[in-house]
């Protein structure tokens, strides 16, 4: 798994932590929107206004597999296999993200936050 930078303590992560923080970059930036990098980011920003119904579902799961296999946003060490999208209030969702990591680890992350 790759290595890089603590956002928060600027110190040396990597492992899961550093998947982690990345993923929750990914999730919370819309596409487009860093004028740089306009292939960074995920369209999941589009369903924050929509009701939470069976498509909901499937519509958040489409866009964050997407994000997920955009090379553009680093995250070819993860493959994903499971995924929950709950709303948590208003235009929050927390997303419980399960799969294996290139070496073939199990890995699932919960508690991740779309703010």
């Amino acid at each position: 798994m790759k290595t890089g930078t603590n956002r928060d303590t600027g110190a040396a992560i990597g492992g899961v932590p550093y998947l982690r923080q990345r993923l929750y970059d990914v999730i919370n930036t819309p596409l487009g929107s860093l004028v740089g990098r306009r292939e960074f980011g995920s369209r999941f920003y589009e369903l924050v206004d929509r009701n939470v119904a069976p498509r909901f579902h499937m519509d958040a799961y489409i866009r964050l597999s997407d994000a997920i296999n955009n090379p553009a946003n680093g995250l070819e060490d993860f493959r994903l296999s499971e995924m929950v999208v709950e709303r948590v209030g208003p235009a929050h969702f927390g997303i419980t993200i399960s799969g294996t990591s290139t070496e073939g680890e199990s890995i699932t992350m919960d508690g991740l936050m779309y703010e």
